[in-house]
């Protein structure tokens, strides 16, 4: 707890203390939990006015105004608002209409209850924007305020339960758009600039306030009785005529499909959307004006079928956030995997009627069971609803589990009530809850009701801790069945079925259907006898696709940890599965852990005998298949670990166009990372070839993130390493997309060796990088920063760097146990190998 460094603090600390109401205490950085509390006690009705005035050039500062109208239900205590800036960036503040003094203390401004009025008050202040949630470029910017980052721009109430109305004025150069969650009321011109006037909002929660403006094409389209405008920056005339159609139509049943699953309209009136070069996430649900990445989209002419199923996920899931966490919204960041759960399952819901070809059990199978067993599997996994003192950790929470468990686990929950049932008790959470908050547990109250079936047991299990359950195989009644295992915690059962197949000759398949969730021990024969009869003609379960997919997943997870199969015999069954699998989504899969053992798992030696075999049966493959989307996934299988010089001489031709393979077309994106493999793999080259693409590249923000990631290829050990230190400061990291893929080439496993010297630096960081970066920055940092690494030096950094910290905190500690979890089984499996 901070002190008071003024007397006049310390006056007020005296009488926050002393009220019988005991509001906050104390004003520490970030939001606490207390003073979270203490404001949604005292304060209703907020509105904000604010303007911005945006000049033309990044390096000059944004000056704005903000009036701030609220209902006081007390007057007992200062009044205290984020601002997490410097003292210097307020400029003025007034409270009814008179200029008043304030205290700046640990980000926040502090009006003392004098100035204040139990009923109606008018709080306004003049200040200097922080830059470090606006995302400025050049000829762009757009916010990213989520989840406590509304406060690092203006001041306000920066928590999700104090809800408020935005009416936004943008001054902007001339030739920019604009864009915000309100209609636009009015544009004018004066002085050479544009005043973009936005109409107010619904009451939204802070971190769903959000503009954009800049250089931007647009286009509007009405589908049905919706009008929808896109926002964008793309330049290939082509690749957008291509998509815009689509992208429009994937909103429209998005959006069709929730009204009807709800029976609530669409909550906040007009509908836009801006697609951005390089934005941190797939996309965020602003109401109003949602924000995508360009790339997630627009997609290339050849994309795979799983690119396809992307786009149309993360559409419906931006869409389903509409109503799951925009119209009603997680009272405190803890259950923010709650709009997000929702927002994923009804994804899944949503892209079925699009894709009817689709498999798409197993599509969710592969989407969520995988990925979520790579955290879950590993010392630092987190239950799905985690604690939460402070809003400037709440960046913190978002990860793996939950998107990607809490889906599985939410479907359990409808198979376990119906899905009638649970969309009746949907409804009623959001008619119940409409333009508020609610958590978890109020859900629970609703689905609980007068029923049996016990959620609130079930939710203590699956949502309230972590980790998954084991099953082994034990004999029943003349049948086999999965039993669980002995938990790590006292007495926890986890509640679901298990189907077992068994065939002749004691061969056991425990999953089979892929339903449930945990580690399935399988025994060698069983696994060998899959791989032998791998998608074989005639047989009715190996021909199943959900089967084959569930049957994988466990086998990578036994895999991992050394029960019953190694890394080199899972390679050369991929091998042998490869050319018998038609499956996109299943191809995808086995090319994955292909990858990942080819880089991770199997020593130089073994790469360097299996090489061109290797390279052949890719090439193969990638010339042989007739899709479109499945060659896609070959192509940049066979570019990622090519390594022989014929293999090169074939990229490099590809690259230079004297190469061409029927069906195979590449982008400027594709283009430029086979330039960047050639220059990581072909150093003698590197130079040339950089350069070449660099003068070639036509999309300027793709041009500008080359020339950011050229240091990061350069054969030169100096270069990288000088690289390597630019990204210590906090200016050079803002473009992150950027940044992770530089990190991803200085820790490729060919460079290894020499990029072992940037862990610890790297490590050292992540408590800045926590504080500066977005929401899944520090992520993403720790696991590309790892992600090339095999070696038990590697893994000594890591597990030295945090023994020498028992204080570290635990979810920075769990991010890179995370992280180095696939390390540490490369390490014991090699050894293991090694005796």
């Amino acid at each position: 707890m901070h002190k008071y460094v003024s007397l006049l603090l310390i006056y007020v600390t005296a009488i926050l203390i002393s009220c019988q109401k005991q509001p906050v205490q104390s004003v520490e950085k970030g939001v606490s939990f207390q003073l979270n509390q203490h404001r949604r006690e005292t304060l209703d009705s907020v509105r904000y006015a604010i303007t911005l005035d945006i000049p033309g050039q990044k390096k000059e500062r944004i000056r704005g105004t903000i009036n701030i109208s609220f209902l006081m239900k007390s007057v007992d205590s200062p009044l205290v608002l984020d601002f997490n800036s410097d003292s210097a960036s307020v400029l003025r503040v007034q409270a009814g209409g008179k200029q008043v003094a304030y205290t700046f203390e640990n980000e926040h401004i502090v009006i003392d209850q004098k100035n204040l009025k139990k009923g109606r008050n008018e709080i306004s202040i003049a200040f200097v924007a922080g830059d470090l949630s606006l995302n400025r470029s050049d000829d762009y910017l757009y916010t990213l305020f989520v989840p406590d980052r509304a406060s690092t721009c203006f001041p306000l109430f920066d928590q999700p339960n104090l809800k408020a109305v935005y009416q936004l004025t943008l001054k902007t150069p001339d030739a920019w758009e604009a864009v915000s969650n309100g209609v636009l009321q009015e544009k004018k011109d004066e002085g050479g600039r544009s005043i973009y006037t936005f109409g107010q909002t619904k009451p939204i929660s802070s971190y769903l306030f959000a503009f954009a403006a800049g250089k931007f094409f647009k286009t509007k389209q009405t589908v049905g009785r919706r009008e929808m405008t896109m926002y964008y920056r793309e330049t290939d005339t082509a690749k957008v005529s291509r998509n815009r159609q689509e992208v429009f139509q994937l909103h429209a049943r998005s959006l069709d499909w929730l009204e009807a699953y709800t029976a609530i309209d669409y909550p906040f009136g007009k509908f836009d959307f801006v697609l951005l070069p390089s934005f941190q996430y797939g996309g965020m649900e602003h109401p109003g004006s949602i924000f995508y990445n360009e790339s997630a989209l627009f997609l290339d002419e050849n994309a795979s079928v799983n690119r396809k199923m992307a786009r149309a996920s993360v559409i419906a899931h931006e869409s389903a956030h509409m109503w799951f966490g925009d119209l009603v919204t997680m009272d405190w960041f803890n259950d923010v995997w709650l709009k997000e759960v929702f927002a994923n399952f009804m994804a899944a819901k949503i892209v079925h009627p699009a894709f009817p070809e689709i498999n798409h059990e197993l599509r969710f199978l592969l989407a969520h069971y995988p990925g979520a067993y790579e955290v879950d599997r590993t010392a630092g996994t987190n239950p799905i609803l985690q604690k939460l003192d402070n809003l400037k950790n709440a960046g913190t929470l978002y990860g793996t589990i939950i998107y990607l468990k809490a889906p599985i686990v939410m479907r359990q929950l409808e198979r376990k009530i119906g899905e009638d049932a649970m969309r009746d008790k949907l409804r009623e959470y959001l008619k119940t809850f409409q333009f508020g908050n609610a958590t978890w547990d109020d859900l629970v109250r609703i689905m609980d009701g007068k029923s049996s079936q016990e959620i609130r047991k079930w939710s203590n299990v699956w949502v309230k801790t972590g980790g998954m359950p084991v099953y082994e195989l034990e004999h029943k009644g003349g049948n086999f069945a999965a039993v669980q295992a002995a938990d790590t915690v006292a007495a926890r059962i986890w509640e679901q079925p298990v189907l077992v197949k068994t065939l002749p000759g004691g061969i056991i398949y425990p999953n089979a259907d892929g339903l449930a969730y945990g580690f399935f021990k399988m025994d060698p024969a069983s696994m060998d006898h899959f791989a032998g009869h791998y998608h074989e003609a005639g047989d009715s379960l190996a021909s199943d696709p959900v089967f084959r997919g569930a049957m994988l997943v466990n086998i990578w997870e036994n895999t991992l940890r050394n029960y019953g199969s190694d890394p080199q015999k899972l390679f050369g069954n991929v091998l042998m599965m490869l050319p018998k699998e038609e499956n996109p989504l299943l191809i995808d899969y086995l090319l994955g852990n292909l990858q990942t053992t080819w880089w991770n798992f199997l020593d130089e030696h073994s790469r360097q005998q299996q090489q061109a075999v290797v390279e052949a049966l890719l090439w193969k493959l990638l010339v042989q298949v007739k899709d479109k989307g499945i060659k896609s996934s070959y192509f940049r299988s066979f570019r990622n670990v090519v390594r022989s010089e014929q293999g090169l001489g074939k990229l490099e031709s590809l690259w230079s166009g004297k190469l061409v393979v029927k069906d195979l077309v590449l982008s400027e994106d594709d283009k430029i990372a086979l330039a960047c493999e050639l220059a990581l793999k072909a150093p003698a080259k590197s130079s040339t070839i950089l350069k070449k693409q660099l003068a070639e590249t036509q999309n300027p923000d793709r041009r500008q993130k080359l020339q950011f990631v050229m240091p990061a290829l350069s054969p030169d050990e100096k270069v990288r390493d000088a690289f390597f230190e630019s990204l210590k400061k906090e200016e050079n990291r803002e473009k992150e997309a950027w940044v992770l893929e530089a990190l991803g080439y200085l820790h490729h496993p060919l460079r290894a060796r020499s990029a072992e010297k940037y862990l610890r630096p790297s490590l050292d960081l992540l408590q800045e990088i926590q504080l500066t970066g977005d929401i899944f920055f520090p992520t993403r940092w720790t696991n590309v920063t790892f992600s090339g690494h095999s070696s038990p030096e590697a893994a000594r950094i890591a597990a030295d760097f945090l023994k020498e910290r028992p204080d570290y905190p635990y979810f920075l500690k769990n991010k890179v146990l995370q992280a180095t979890d696939q390390l540490n089984r490369a390490t014991m499996l090699k050894a293991h190998k090694a005796r």
